[in-house]
């Protein structure tokens, strides 16, 4: 009878012993590595293309990774109603369809712009890393010409000086025309970013993936160090 009684403990204390050794022997998800999030986010903030978020964090939708990301939505959506209200503001009147075309030509010439990432240096214990970007920039002289040959094109019909409207949506529209078709120089600029290591909850499950410190920040140096600034 005692042997028996000691049975169902020894089964008990076999089977807490093999359930702590496979817990230990599961692998814990790696952070996400700073490299590859670094040229995901630079896919959806210069490109608008969540799809490499996605697939790197293992979301369920683009949506839901730009909620994540901080960008409710598309980053270019409703752009063009922010320009109209910028320009009345000016007491200048623009069409949304004359500002969709503006915002489109940047959008055609982003495409073609690449940028790569490695890490400078990481220290996961400080949950501190660096990354250098390297990205394809655009020749300033180059958009600064295109855009004042648009301007020229644009004014000179002596009768469109008359209407300041139509001469706004003239301007506007060359200007669109004159940089859509603009391709990067060729040649490449690096920038560092500082990356923290954050925990992201991914479809009900917590993560941890490096992120910009400043995210807002990062999205400016990618756009101003792709057009030469």
């Amino acid at each position: 009878m005692k042997r028996m009684r000691r049975t169902p403990a020894l089964l008990l204390a076999m089977l807490m012993m093999v359930s702590l050794m496979l817990t230990g022997c599961q692998k814990k998800d790696p952070p996400v590595a700073a490299d590859q999030v670094a040229v995901a986010l630079f896919e959806m903030i210069l490109k608008d293309n969540a799809s490499s978020a996605v697939e790197l964090f293992g979301y369920a939708s683009e949506d839901e990774a730009r909620k994540d990301m901080g960008l409710d939505g598309s980053l270019y959506e409703g752009l063009a109603d922010e320009m109209v209200s910028q320009f009345k503001a000016m007491q200048l009147n623009v069409t949304t369809e004359d500002a969709q075309a503006f915002v489109d030509a940047f959008m055609s010439m982003f495409k073609n712009v690449n940028m790569t990432a490695a890490v400078k240096s990481s220290d996961e214990k400080a949950g501190t890393a660096v990354v250098t970007c390297t990205i394809d920039t655009f020749d300033a002289n180059a958009m600064t010409d295109a855009i004042t040959e648009a301007m020229t094109s644009a004014i000179s019909d002596p009768a469109i000086l008359e209407d300041e409207d139509a001469l706004t949506s003239a301007i506007l529209n060359a200007v669109s025309s004159g940089i859509a078709n603009l391709t990067p120089s060729g040649e490449t600029a690096d920038f560092d970013v500082d990356f923290e290591l954050q925990t992201l909850s991914v479809n009900g499950k917590d993560r941890e993936a490096w992120l910009p410190k400043d995210a807002e920040q990062f999205g400016n140096l990618i756009s101003t160090t792709a057009m030469g600034g």
